[in-house]
């Protein structure tokens, strides 16, 4: 059975009020993301991970705000974020606010990655959703960076600067915009969304922290991470195949063994799912092309290689097959199409 991951409902805090400014109609966005009102305003509930993502796609097109979620993200409360933004405040240096951070993100978010690793001199704070069924992730991913760019703001002040930004979608016509609200330079199509810095931030002490009551949060966080749910399997592989559209390893053979499957045992475990690899790699095309095709920023000739195709003939032809209109009409009809017929794909 598919198992649908889940984020807490806290995530979205204010969101309504922020719909309210920018003139949008929360009601009419709620129910195009098909998410549930009361749900959503509940502290200690949760609500479906898809549906958050497609509640700020849908605030963004219909407010006309393309960088709705950076925005949230910017203006978020850490101390809105229940016992993980306490325990990240809380923490004695950076270091220990972004190590609780990726220990504890599960506690709030599920089927999601959020690491440090080491790179090129600098350390990155890594963030993805780990499943590939949620295809529209741009508005989600720009508001998680700009949230927790917030926890090094707290820690080195208001004039403090990543060394560089990562998103995983495509850059669109709003780039610099996006750049003048993180003050570093931003790069898009990269392999996850990151914040990237230096390693000596982490010793900066963490202000009015409170040691004390570390232990009580923490064993909270630890409660609600014993009764988190393990990632859906066709969502991982959905994940493995878009991942590997850009680079050339989108097939079986590279995405078994990245699941360390066998090819065979990668087919029967589909199988008893009731899918098969090809229709999971056709449908995860079919999403990612529609995403790109109804952003205006992006070139055709750019969209084709990124999904594994040759020539761009070959990608026009399958996104008519999947659309019955060409990737140039689509994207016509897209921008002229209110966001009330619109839906996340």
């Amino acid at each position: 059975m598919a198992v649908e991951p889940r984020v807490a409902a806290l995530a979205a805090s204010g969101i309504l009020g922020m719909i309210g400014r920018y003139g949008g109609d929360p009601d009419r966005i709620i129910g195009a993301a098909r998410l549930d009102l009361g749900a959503l305003l509940n502290p200690e509930g949760s609500v479906d991970l898809r549906g958050y993502c497609d509640l700020f796609e849908h605030a963004a097109r219909q407010t006309g705000v393309a960088s709705f979620g950076l925005r949230f993200g910017t203006q978020y409360r850490l101390e809105s974020m229940g016992p993980l933004g306490e325990l990240i405040l809380n923490a004695a240096t950076l270091g220990d606010a972004l190590r609780s951070l990726c220990r504890y993100f599960p506690a709030i978010q599920e089927h999601s990655t959020m690491r440090l690793r080491a790179t090129e001199g600098l350390l990155a704070l890594e963030y993805q959703i780990r499943d590939g069924r949620i295809a529209q992730r741009r508005q989600d991913a720009e508001l998680t960076i700009g949230m927790f760019a917030q926890i090094f703001t707290r820690a080195c002040g208001a004039g403090w600067g990543a060394e560089e930004i990562h998103f995983e979608h495509l850059r669109g016509d709003d780039a610099a915009g996006i750049r003048a609200v993180l003050h570093a330079p931003v790069y898009f199509g990269a392999p996850s969304n990151a914040i990237l810095f230096r390693r000596d931030a982490l010793e900066t002490p963490m202000p009015g922290a409170n040691p004390a009551r570390l232990p009580a949060l923490q064993a909270a966080l630890n409660a609600s991470l014993a009764i988190a749910r393990p990632d859906d399997f066709i969502g991982g592989v959905v994940q493995e195949i878009r991942q590997g559209f850009g680079r050339g390893a989108a097939g079986i053979d590279d995405v078994a063994a990245r699941l360390g499957f066998s090819r065979a045992a990668l087919y029967r475990r589909l199988a008893a799912e009731g899918t098969d690899f090809s229709t999971l790699t056709e449908q995860a095309r079919k999403s990612l092309a529609i995403i790109y095709v109804s952003q205006p920023g992006i070139a055709f000739t750019d969209i084709a290689p990124l999904l594994g195709y040759s020539e761009l003939s070959a990608f026009s032809r399958a996104f008519t097959r999947w659309t019955g209109l060409s990737p140039a009409r689509y994207r016509t009809r897209r921008a002229a199409q209110p966001e009330s017929a619109a839906r996340c794909s």
